[in-house]
């Protein structure tokens, strides 16, 4: 055959399609469970919403019908935040199951990504967005057109939480694939851990009386932008389950494990929201420390812990 016609032959053939043949069943259900986990918040965001709208006073309108359950969870938006961190549970349990199944594949990697935008992302700025429309409700709008400044403001804090989500799911796939990735901690908080701090204030907030509670509503957006920022930084943060669950320690950890669960007991909301912004705090004050100890250290002006006073330790997570 002429090279002419085979060159013209091969530009004709059309291009092979790549088919997904099979998957990894449980590993996926468990996935999806979180994903159903996420739109079920965005649902509860909206219906707390609709209730705002309609007239209906949050702190007699029953949720589940169960004043045991409401006592927990004593509105739509505290439903929406429990969901959040049920939705956690999820994302800790298919990773596991596609291990032990020994089922771990591509296409679970990506399903698990678009839940987590869901779960992780948008349920958040959801909840936040409610939280302000039901609390303002005939004196400001959270829209992006807005005539109030504030309201505009408080929804770009959601959006930018969105966004940043997104962006944070995006690289760790994309870093995931290098040969010199760490298990041991995150580069840049991760979006679970950032849901957890807004879940977390979001049901603290239905919990406190209107003093605190008024507080509490004026800073959300501002740790709601914070938190945004951290996931896209480069701080470090600790893998909880790898630092102080898998490997041996103290015996004193597990006392304070004690402790921290009686408080979790008696007061469930309280414990919760320290906890997990504790956790968000710890990576920019373990960068602060070990700045302040590498300049103690070398008076010069040089860092200890890397060029420029940035730790050394690769991972990108």
């Amino acid at each position: 055959m002429p090279p002419t016609l085979k060159l013209r032959e091969e530009q004709h053939q059309k291009p092979r399609r790549r088919r997904l043949k099979s998957i990894a069943v449980l590993p996926t259900l468990v996935t999806l469970g979180n994903l159903v986990c996420g739109f079920s918040a965005i649902h509860f965001g909206l219906r707390a919403m609709y209730a705002a709208g309609a007239g209906v006073d949050s702190s007699v309108a029953a949720t589940l019908d169960s004043q045991l359950v409401e006592r927990v969870l004593p509105s739509f938006l505290s439903i929406g935040a429990m969901l959040i961190f049920l939705g956690m549970v999820f994302d800790m349990l298919d990773g596991i199951a596609a291990r032990l199944t020994k089922q771990a594949t591509e296409f679970g990697a990506q399903i698990d990504s678009m839940a987590d935008v869901v779960t992780f992302g948008v349920a958040p700025g959801i909840l936040v967005v409610s939280l302000m429309m039901r609390e303002w409700h005939g004196e400001l709008v959270v829209t992006p057109l807005s005539a109030h400044a504030f309201g505009r403001a408080m929804w770009v804090c959601a959006a930018a939480y969105c966004i940043c989500g997104a962006v944070r799911l995006a690289r760790f796939n994309v870093e995931h694939q290098r040969e010199d990735f760490s298990h041991r901690s995150f580069r840049g908080l991760p979006i679970p851990g950032a849901a957890a701090v807004v879940a977390s204030l979001v049901m603290l907030h239905e919990h406190i009386g209107a003093a605190f509670g008024d507080v509490l509503l004026w800073a959300l957006p501002i740790v709601t932008l914070t938190t945004a920022f951290l996931m896209i930084s480069r701080v470090r943060y600790e893998r909880i389950t790898q630092v102080y669950l898998i490997r041996k320690r103290p015996f004193e950890h597990l006392i304070a494990f004690v402790v921290i669960f009686v408080l979790f007991w008696s007061f469930k909301a309280q414990t919760l929201a320290v906890l997990c912004c504790l956790y968000a705090i710890s990576g920019p004050a373990l960068v602060l420390f070990r700045r302040t100890r590498g300049e103690s250290r070398n008076p010069a002006g040089g860092s200890g812990d890397g060029e420029n006073g940035v730790d050394t330790h690769v991972d990108h997570g």
